[in-house]
């Protein structure tokens, strides 16, 4: 499986990371990287250009309250 390129933002990319290692996969797109998660049911967009100060802490609570999160909290 060929490697995606890495996120600007350190902060997303650890989210990234954080989600693959719980299954998630990622394409980069033109202005976000789009996740699948395993299951099939749920996909995910992460902006290039966040929209906000709080956009990596949503997106942390996001994943965590899917009922088929099967990773660990990140904090």
């Amino acid at each position: 499986m060929p490697s995606r390129p890495k996120h600007q933002d350190k902060d997303l990319e650890k989210i990234l990371k954080w989600a693959e290692r719980a299954g998630w996969t990622f394409a980069k797109g033109r202005k976000y990287f789009m996740g699948k998660c395993d299951c099939g049911k749920h996909m995910k967009t992460v902006r290039l250009t966040p929209s906000g100060a709080r956009y990596g802490e949503n997106l942390k609570h996001w994943f965590v309250r899917l009922d088929c999160w099967k990773g660990e909290a990140l904090r």
